[in-house]
C-alpha cells in the first residue's frame, strides 16, 4: 500500500490525489515518448514550467485529475475528468498510463471503471464522455470494456481524426 490520500481502490490500482511531487514522473514520460505525446495531442516536449502550469490548471473547479498507483505504491499513470459541468453532471474522461511497463495488462481498464465509478457517485456525473484517436485500438478496446460506446468519429479543428464515445450507464461494467 501507499501513504498517500487513496480516494478509491481496486484490485491492482489505487487512485489518489495527485500531488506537485508527481509532476517530475508526468513531465519525464513526456519527455521521453513521443508516441505519448501524439496519444494526447501534443508533440511538444514539455518543461518542467510546463508541467507545473499543467498541474496549477488541474487545480481549477472544472478538473478533477488524479494519479494512479499501483498497491505497491508505483506511479504508473494519470486520470480524471476535465469540462466539468455540474449542473449538467457531465463531465469528459481521460487517461494516462506513462509507465510503459504498465501497458496492456490491464491496469488502465482498471483505472478507468474506478475513476468512472468515482465521478458517477462523487460528482453525481450521468454523462462521461471522452475523445480518442482513431489508431489508439488498445484505449478504444479499454474503454469498450468499461461500457463506452462509439457515437461518432470526427475531424477535430487540427484536423485530427477522432471518436467520441460515452459511456452507457447501462453497460458500465463497475
Amino acid at each position: 500500500m501507499t501513504n498517500r490520500e487513496i480516494l478509491t481502490a481496486g484490485d491492482r490500482v489505487l487512485i489518489v490525489r495527485m500531488t506537485n511531487e508527481d509532476q517530475p514522473t508526468f513531465q519525464q514520460w513526456l519527455s521521453e515518448n513521443a508516441e505519448l505525446r501524439e496519444l494526447i495531442a501534443d508533440h511538444r516536449v514539455p518543461t518542467m514550467e510546463d508541467q507545473h502550469k499543467w498541474f496549477a490548471r488541474a487545480q481549477e473547479p472544472d478538473r478533477k485529475l488524479f494519479s494512479i498507483v499501483t498497491m505497491e505504491g508505483e506511479l504508473i499513470g494519470n486520470g480524471g475528468f476535465v469540462d466539468i459541468d455540474l449542473e449538467k453532471k457531465q463531465a469528459q474522461f481521460r487517461i494516462t498510463i506513462g509507465h510503459t511497463d504498465y501497458l496492456g495488462k490491464g491496469f488502465g481498464t482498471e483505472a478507468t471503471r474506478l475513476i468512472v465509478r468515482y465521478g458517477m457517485e462523487a460528482f453525481g456525473f450521468t454523462r462521461i464522455y471522452l475523445h480518442v484517436l482513431p489508431t489508439n485500438e488498445r484505449a478504444i478496446k479499454s474503454y469498450e470494456k468499461v461500457g463506452f460506446v462509439r457515437k461518432e468519429e470526427y475531424t477535430a479543428p487540427s484536423g485530427q481524426k477522432k471518436i467520441l464515445m460515452e459511456l452507457d450507464p447501462v453497460h458500465f461494467v463497475s
